[in-house]
């Protein structure tokens, strides 16, 4: 994302896992809970799926329990569901989620899984990081307050796993320490500079008049979707916890201005296409 995409309108079709994130994007500039799958076809068109991709996303989508339906009218109605719904709206609180204080521990899952019981080890890891756990070391996740009842039926493990929730006590520079390793902080910083440094980009140099078209709103999916997608990667850690020169703020500052600026005519698109509807 380190080119000048703002002077590149064309949009390559996306890919599998890119396609995903298109969906919650579309309900977030419409501003709805609920789309018809009319115009989120329509829309998913626009963002440069074929009409049976798009078709064939909302299905998958639905089938994962990512997506709910509703029949009215003759027509299907969708909302986001279970953990896409819940990164929707992590994304949306986005710079105003205030991160807890430093108590002077952090929660902590340990486990031990033999490798017969592999998937329930990657199921339960795996969960664990879309909830907000770091992984501190094998059999070691950590996070600032106890995450585990987002857990659900993975804290029911089967036979011959362990696991116990427990707080590890740290003084404040171990705990800086372990929320870096744990969170791969060094990295994850790196790569919010860099999404940074596009949208600025993108913002300084953003023609006048941006036409309230499908090429605007593709713009603003290209600039925002991928951004957006990796802040869910970010922990909420108080001032204490972080890196020095930690990218995250710079990085909702540069969307803000994006949003500023290709928001304004990508909804208003949008709005034209649900009345259209």
């Amino acid at each position: 994302m380190t080119k000048n995409v703002s002077s590149d309108w064309s949009l390559t079709r996306p890919s599998r896992g890119r396609s995903v994130a298109l969906v919650p994007f579309l309900f977030g500039v419409s501003g709805l809970t609920e789309l018809s799958g009319t115009a989120l076809t329509r829309l998913l068109g626009d963002l440069g799926l074929t009409e049976a991709a798009a078709r064939a996303l909302v299905a998958r989508m639905r089938r994962d329990g990512q997506l709910v339906s509703e029949r009215r009218g003759g027509g299907a109605y969708y909302r986001l569901a279970g953990a896409m719904a819940a990164g929707f709206a992590q994304i949306r609180r986005g710079a105003s989620n205030e991160p807890p204080p430093w108590t002077g521990h952090f929660h902590a899952l340990l486990y031990q899984v033999p490798e017969s019981e592999r998937a329930y080890r990657d199921a339960l890891r795996r969960a664990a990081l879309l909830t907000g756990y770091g992984l501190l070391q094998q059999g070691v996740l950590i996070a600032l307050t106890d995450r585990s009842a987002h857990l659900g039926g993975l804290l029911t493990p089967p036979e011959g796993v362990r696991l116990h929730r427990a707080t590890l006590a740290m003084a404040e520079a171990d705990a800086a320490h372990a929320a870096y390793d744990a969170w791969d902080l060094g990295a994850l910083s790196d790569t919010y500079t860099q999404h940074a440094e596009a949208l600025e980009t993108a913002v300084r140099t953003a023609p006048d008049g941006l036409r309230a078209d499908a090429a605007v709103l593709r713009m603003f999916s290209r600039l925002l979707s991928t951004a957006l997608v990796d802040t869910l990667r970010a922990p909420r850690l108080p001032e204490p916890l972080r890196p020095a020169g930690w990218a995250l703020p710079r990085l909702f500052a540069a969307v803000g201005a994006v949003q500023r600026v290709y928001g304004a005519p990508a909804i208003t698109y949008v709005r034209q296409v649900l009345e259209e509807d």
